[in-house]
């Protein structure tokens, strides 16, 4: 009679192998589609030491010879109103010069949305947040909390436009009264109503409805859209001059996260592009260069570590190949033994 006790362990093994291949096969994959799912919690952004200003042009040679960071963003699904999640990834590069620190965030986006001039216009926007305090522990990815307070860095694109010019025959009803107590928006401190515009916003905030704007002014920004993407560079000295705020040391990482906001996508508030957190670096080493500028190839070429995964593709694939031929020869059943 066939050994069936034999078999089906035989069968079982083979199995077992075959599911640790396909494992195998599936981490390979993802590893050149880019798509760790772990990807913010193991990895972190170096903040390179330069020898010159970087400037806040991120469209220059100087930015985008840096090999970037990729971060992955999804949808907002933690407090109403949730959505967004047009933008799948966000290339982060980020430097220091002289004790300032210098991020810029590049991502795809086809239009240039700067028009908030009805309610159903929105503009494109793109944020970065820190912990109040560098050392803390991480606070809750949306506006913290009340122990544990974020500072969040802003830049609007209706906000880095110029007012438009009044034309020669135009006519402007002015209010009869220029004290700050019949205008409630600036009165009660909303930066979007203040008669300075500025393209980025230094916030803080402790807890859902508590976003305030900070009164230091050394945080400075710009957006620049070339190619079918925008490129958006903060800067802000290593020491903040207003509370809430972290200080950037060599010594200390800090927890940072991204956020995105489409205009043409009908994202604002909420409904946003959303990283979890991951860790900058203030590092005294070169940034990592690519021989030619990145120009004209985002978002095609992958990290440097890209190859790594076709290879290991290749050799899934071969495995999984012999594995399948190899189980289905042992899986025949044995010939029955002659019988007396």
């Amino acid at each position: 009679m066939p050994r069936s006790d034999d078999t089906w362990c035989s069968m079982r093994r083979h199995h077992s192998f075959l599911v640790i291949i396909l494992l195998l096969l599936a981490a390979a994959v993802m590893r050149v589609w880019d798509a760790n799912p772990a990807m913010a919690q193991t990895q972190s952004i170096g903040a390179w030491k330069v020898d010159s200003d970087p400037g806040l042009d991120g469209s220059s040679p100087s930015w985008q010879s840096i090999l970037p960071v990729f971060v992955a963003t999804t949808a907002q699904q933690v407090t109403p109103p949730m959505g967004g999640g047009t933008v799948e990834r966000v290339a982060v590069r980020a430097v220091h010069w002289e004790d300032r620190l210098y991020v810029m965030l590049e991502w795809v986006d086809s239009t240039t949305d700067l028009v908030t001039d009805r309610p159903e216009s929105f503009t494109d926007a793109a944020a970065i947040q820190f912990p109040a305090v560098a050392a803390s522990t991480v606070p809750a990815i949306c506006m913290g909390q009340a122990d544990q307070a974020v500072n969040i860095w802003q830049w609007r694109h209706d906000q880095q436009q110029e007012l438009p010019s009044l034309p020669e025959d135009g006519y402007v009803d002015l209010y009869p009264s220029d004290d700050d107590s019949f205008y409630p928006a600036r009165e009660a401190g909303n930066p979007l109503a203040q008669e300075e515009r500025r393209p980025v916003r230094n916030l803080v905030a402790g807890g859902f409805g508590t976003l305030t704007s900070s009164h230091a002014a050394d945080l400075i920004g710009s957006g620049i859209h070339a190619g079918g993407r925008w490129m958006v560079v903060f800067s802000r000295p290593f020491t903040p001059k207003g509370p809430l705020q972290p200080e950037f040391t060599s010594d200390t990482p800090v927890d940072v996260a991204f956020a995105i906001w489409d205009g043409s996508k009908g994202e604002r508030d909420g409904m946003k592009s959303v990283s979890s957190f991951t860790q900058l670096n203030i590092t005294p080493e070169d940034p990592p260069r690519r021989a030619v500028p990145a120009l004209g190839d985002w978002p095609e070429y992958k990290p440097p570590n890209a190859m790594l995964g076709y290879v290991g593709l290749f050799v899934a694939v071969v495995l999984v190949v012999g594995a399948l031929i190899w189980s289905m020869t042992r899986s025949e059943p044995d010939a029955e033994e002659p019988t007396d």
